[in-house]
């Protein structure tokens, strides 16, 4: 649970200019101990992993200011940006959420 609530936390900070890419890059890496990059961090929220920690919190779970649903929002920012972003249409990972938002307009 601690990966995707860092890695929420970093997708956010980007989204809300706190923080640019490269600044969340190095928070990732300093806060995990890998070689996490927004775009790592990205598809780690879009992935079956994150996805499975964050069904199985209980409905009203809130902690450090975030919520359960507020979890959820932010994989699916993630699957629609690692399934758009690239220039030529590819996915840039193989996540079953990604896949369910590659080609679709603004969620």
């Amino acid at each position: 649970m601690v990966k995707v609530k860092l890695a929420a936390i970093a997708l956010v900070a980007v989204l809300s200019d706190r923080m640019t890419d490269k600044e969340a890059g190095r928070f990732l890496r300093e806060a995990t101990g890998t070689q996490w990059s927004l775009l790592t961090c990205m598809q780690y929220l879009s992935g079956k992993e994150a996805l499975s920690a964050i069904a199985a919190l209980p409905d009203d779970w809130a902690e450090d200011g975030m919520t359960k649903d507020a979890l959820g929002q932010a994989t699916k920012v993630a699957a629609f940006a690692v399934a758009n972003a690239h220039p030529e249409g590819t996915p840039l990972c193989a996540s079953d959420l990604a896949k369910q938002y590659q080609g679709r307009g603004a969620i």
